[in-house]
């Protein structure tokens, strides 16, 4: 075979054992697959070299580095569990009471949510100390120490709050989204891993389409959901290569190939 020359990263996609696609990415920093096969050395005599080997397991290795993150990845990485439906959000807003209009919280308009009703509390932040005073909501009309909501987030007080500094604690709402469930009983599910990327042939320059397969992997590594100013998140997903099976996709029931289009 003609030497190759690796340019690129490719595509990776999993798939569940039923053949359903679980997910897609072609955003990817690496994938790396170390096959590893080691001997036990057996010793005996005068002799400093071993009169028999005895093969170790297989220790083969695969990863991938991702730089973004993705409920499938969760999926398939920790066992999580995603559901789909209504989802609710914890929101602080600091605002000024203005003397017409009130405070009206911004978070459900900028999202496309709603307001979640009866959610808020609210305190009067004193700008030189810092400090936080709760105020209680008003059956009627608000006291100085009182506030009225409606049911869009519209907040307001007495007039002698006008002007004056309020944070906000509240929770809103969105009728379609997505939660991601991380279990301490979590174990991920085994499925099929495929690495579609691109060669280069080094003696004509052009490209080779290659393919790893990964026919029962199951996944590990670290799930990297953290914010740091600047630095874009990395997930390291680990694969597991298991005993597969024979099928008419793996007839001779290989663990992983790779193939070369030369």
């Amino acid at each position: 075979m003609q030497p190759l020359v690796f340019d690129g990263v490719g595509t990776i996609w999993a798939l569940g054992l039923d053949g359903s696609l679980k997910y897609i990415d072609e955003k990817i920093n690496k994938v790396t697959m170390q096959m590893q096969f080691d001997w036990e050395k057996v010793m005996g005599g005068d002799s400093g070299y071993a009169f028999h080997y005895t093969a170790k397991d297989l220790q083969d290795k695969v990863s991938i580095e991702v730089p973004r993150y993705s409920p499938a990845l969760a999926e398939l990485s920790q066992g999580a569990e995603t559901v789909s439906g209504e989802v609710s959000f914890d929101e602080s807003e600091e605002g000024i009471l203005n003397p017409t209009n009130g405070y009206t919280v911004t978070a459900p308009t900028k999202f496309s949510g709603t307001y979640a009703k009866d959610s808020e509390k609210v305190y009067l932040k004193d700008n030189i100390t810092g400090a936080l005073k709760p105020l209680t909501k008003a059956a009627t009309t608000p006291t100085a120490e009182q506030y009225s909501v409606t049911d869009d987030g519209k907040i307001t007080s007495n007039s002698a709050n006008d002007d004056k500094n309020i944070i906000v604690l509240f929770k809103w709402k969105k009728d379609k989204g997505t939660r991601t469930g991380l279990s301490g009983m979590r174990k991920p599910k085994p499925f099929k891993f495929i690495h579609r990327f691109t060669l280069t042939n080094d003696k004509t320059g052009e490209p080779v389409a290659c393919q790893l397969t990964i026919f029962k992997a199951l996944g590990g590594g670290t799930l990297d959901v953290s914010q740091e100013r600047k630095k874009p998140q990395v997930n390291q997903m680990s694969l597991e290569i298991m005993e597969a099976d024979k099928t008419p996709d793996n007839p001779d029931g290989f663990a992983a190939t790779l193939t070369f289009g030369l």
